[in-house]
This record gives structure tokens, C-alpha cells and sequence, in this order.
């Protein structure tokens, strides 16, 4: 009885985990997960990883026909009705003796940004004796966002022990985390119904990053200010302090530092001088507040803001610039709460900050209202600062004013959709249109 009852427990939990393969989670609300909704997730997932299309249009066509006899006395119109029934049994049984079971594995990419194609690699093999037919991979729904460019790879014959590798191209068209389906390598031999597969690596992570054009120039003037710790509170990798000179050797000096090419020179000891360098560390502030939008809309299809995406490609540029010419990079991105990140030299910071962007979602509330006052005095201890903005009110036009009031060079941008700007815009606020962003016309800032 125990065992049955531990049985039970078990598929209950398998049931509500749902099913993993599709990478989707179940609707949870408060705590609670549905069972009907798990069981339509259920129910959709199997279909899709099973049925073709043309077995769905099959089995459909098929109940619509038995609906229509039901009512129809004139004409037997359900034999044909158990005709199709009979060529999709038939197809099921054939698919099921015939089918190999065969090894695969997808490489895709991390990352990607919106609008470019990246390659995904799938490696095949076949260790069964028999040859396997007609195989799809990747057949399994993407989610709505991303997609294959260039169709599924498609195996028409993979012989006894053999190993071979496709390729495909995988593109986005929306910004944000996404999960990929688990890699399915599936054969609808012989009416292309129903689909037998085998099943691969698990569902992966795709992160889909803002586009964005590289600038060729930023102007930026940077006020060198010391920090403490200098390059080491920077990067812990391949970092020194900056060569000042050479003088002459003093009591207590280290002798690891002893120049001695200038001691046979100057036949008295010299040792070489060192001192702490002075960082170009630069602030980038990032404003989401967007009004609501006017039309009602389901709560995981928030329509696309050209004026936010445009801000975030504009950022992910500068990030990319700033990354190139060795800053030193402190990211504030303003929204329910203040996400902070900070980036030193020799660190491959950019791909965290693309990550941090790729995540962003629209503030319908205040976003700078979030920035406290120790916020803004740290910011104001940094040698420049950058701020993109997507809206102007006096609480933006009181930080700037705070931040200069503290010797930090401000580089302010409005990203505006191109129409009237606001009457009360200072000239040291920069317009930019989200358009030309997005165009790729943005090259000097």
C-alpha cells in the first residue's frame, strides 16, 4: 500500500512539475498551480511533440466528419470518417516498428541580439544497427520571439553507426530571456502523421540582447579622479600600477624594484617609482519610465515600446564604446528598485551589462524616485556620468543639477520619438530620436 501510495505522490509531482521537455513553467498565482491548466499544458505538449501538422488537421478533419454523420442519414459519410482513423493507426504502427532511436545533441549560442542570426550546431549519431529514416530536429515549437531562419535541419538518411553534424540559424526578434525546448530528433516515416523521436539535451537559455550600432565617437571629457585602491578595486588580472620614473635608491625601498641597467649607467643604485594610477570611471544611469499603455493587454504580451528599445540600444552602444576604450563602468538601471552593476578593465563586462539590458522591462511608476540620497552622493564621487532618459520633469533636471553641483562631467540624452520636444529642455540635455537609433544613424554622441 506504501509503495502504491509513494507511486502516486510521484506522478503527482511529475504531473505538476509539468512537462520539462517543452520549456515551459505551469501558471502558478499565490502559490496555487491550476491541475486543469497543467493538464492543457500537458495535453498541448504532447500534441506538439507528436502530431505533424498534417496528423492535426488529420485527426481534426476526421472528428468533424463523425460530428457530421451524426446528423446525416442520407450518406454512410462515416466510413470515410474511419478511412482517415485507419491510415493515422496504420501510420502509428508503421512509424513504431521502423523507428531508430538515434543520439543528439544541440550547441546553440548564449546570447544573441535582435535581429542578427547566429549559428546552431546539432551533432547526430547512430548507434543502432538498423538506418535511421527521414529525421526533423528541433521540431519541437520555439518560443514566439525567436525562430529558425532558415527552416529545421532535416537528415533524410543516417546509416548504422554513424555520426554526422547539421547546422541552422537561429534569429530574434524581441529582446528578453527565453527558453529553448529540449533538441528532438523525430521521424514521421512513412505518412508524415505522427512523429516517433528521441529526446536530446534539456531546454537551454537564450538571452536576446538590444541591437545596436557602434559609435565611432563619444564625447566624453573625464575628469581623473583618485580612487582608493586605484586599478585594484578595477580587475584583479593583468593590472599594475602606472611606471612614474626612476630615482635614486633610499633606505627601505624595495630591492625587488632596483633598475639596474640605470645603477651600471650611474654606478649608484637606482630603483624604479611607481604610483597609483588615477581611474576614467564612468557612470551610466538608465531611466524605464513608460506611461501605461492606453489599450488592455494580456500580462505576458506587453507590446513593444520603440522609445524604451531604442533607449537600451543606445545604452548597450555606449557600453560597447566605453568597454573598447578601457573604462571603468558603474551601470544604474532605475525601476521598481535600483539594479546596480559595476565593471572593472581587463573584465568582459560588456556581455553582463547586454545581459542586464536584455532584461529590462518598463517602469510605469517613478523610476528615479527609487535613487535615494547616498545614491546619488556615490554617483557623484565618480569621474563622469551618463544619463538616458525617456521623459524630462524637474526630478531629472534637479539630479543633473546635483551631479554638476559636485564636479561630475554630465552627458544627458533624451530619447524622444522624434516629435515636439519639451519647452523647459536645457541645451546641456541632448535629443536623440528613437528612430534614428534604431536605424543605425546614431554614430556620434
Amino acid at each position: 500500500m506504501m509503495t502504491l501510495r509513494h507511486r502516486l505522490k510521484r506522478w503527482q509531482d511529475l504531473f505538476y512539475a509539468g512537462p520539462r521537455f517543452l520549456g515551459v513553467d505551469p501558471i502558478r498565482r499565490n502559490g496555487y498551480q491550476s491541475p486543469t491548466l497543467t493538464g492543457a499544458l500537458w495535453i498541448y505538449a504532447l500534441i506538439v511533440r507528436h502530431f505533424t501538422l498534417a496528423g492535426r488537421i488529420t485527426i481534426i478533419s476526421a472528428g468533424l466528419i463523425i460530428v457530421y454523420a451524426m446528423f446525416s442519414l442520407i450518406m454512410p459519410i462515416h466510413l470515410l470518417a474511419f478511412a482517415i482513423i485507419m491510415l493515422f493507426v496504420v501510420d502509428f504502427l508503421a512509424g513504431y516498428l521502423v523507428f531508430v532511436p538515434i543520439r543528439v545533441r544541440r550547441e546553440a549560442p548564449e546570447r544573441v541580439g535582435v535581429g542578427t542570426e547566429e549559428e546552431v550546431r546539432y551533432i547526430v549519431a547512430n548507434p543502432s544497427p538498423r538506418p535511421a529514416l527521414d529525421m526533423t530536429l528541433d521540431a519541437l515549437p520555439y518560443p514566439s520571439a525567436v525562430s529558425l531562419a532558415q527552416g529545421r535541419a532535416f537528415l533524410k538518411e543516417l546509416p548504422s553507426g554513424g555520426r554526422t553534424e547539421l547546422k541552422a540559424t537561429i534569429t530574434a526578434r524581441r529582446r528578453g530571456r527565453f527558453t529553448l525546448p529540449a533538441v528532438r530528433a523525430d521521424s514521421a516515416f512513412p505518412f508524415n502523421l505522427w512523429r516517433w523521436g528521441s529526446t536530446g539535451n534539456g531546454p537551454q537559455n537564450l538571452i536576446v540582447y538590444p541591437e545596436f550600432t557602434p559609435l565611432l565617437s563619444l564625447d566624453l571629457p573625464t575628469g581623473l579622479r583618485y580612487h582608493s585602491g586605484g586599478v585594484a578595486l578595477s580587475s584583479h588580472t593583468g593590472e599594475s600600477m602606472d611606471f612614474l620614473g626612476c630615482r635614486e635608491f633610499r633606505d627601505g625601498d624595495d630591492p625587488r624594484r632596483i633598475h639596474w641597467r640605470s645603477w651600471a649607467r650611474t654606478s649608484f643604485p637606482v630603483v624604479k617609482e611607481f604610483r597609483e594610477e588615477y581611474l576614467c570611471r564612468t557612470a551610466m544611469v538608465i531611466d524605464t519610465y513608460r506611461p501605461r499603455p492606453p489599450l488592455i493587454h494580456l500580462h505576458w504580451a506587453h507590446p513593444e515600446d520603440p522609445i524604451l528599445e531604442g533607449a537600451l540600444s543606445l545604452v548597450a552602444a555606449i557600453a560597447d564604446h566605453l568597454s573598447d576604450k578601457d573604462y571603468i563602468v558603474d551601470l544604474f538601471a532605475a525601476g521598481p528598485q535600483v539594479y546596480r552593476f559595476q565593471g572593472g578593465r581587463s573584465l568582459a563586462y560588456l556581455e553582463n551589462i547586454l545581459d542586464i539590458l536584455a532584461c529590462l522591462q518598463p517602469h510605469h511608476g517613478e523610476p528615479l524616485a527609487e535613487f535615494s540620497a547616498e545614491l546619488i552622493e556615490e554617483i557623484a564621487r565618480i569621474s563622469s556620468a551618463i544619463l538616458v532618459l525617456l521623459t524630462w520633469n524637474d526630478m531629472r533636471r534637479d539630479i543633473i543639477e546635483r551631479l554638476s553641483a559636485n564636479g561630475v562631467t554630465v552627458r544627458a540624452y533624451l530619447v524622444t520619438d522624434g516629435n515636439r520636444l519639451p519647452d523647459d529642455l536645457p541645451t546641456s540635455v541632448t535629443p536623440v530620436s528613437a528612430e534614428d537609433i534604431r536605424q543605425g544613424r546614431c554614430l556620434v554622441l
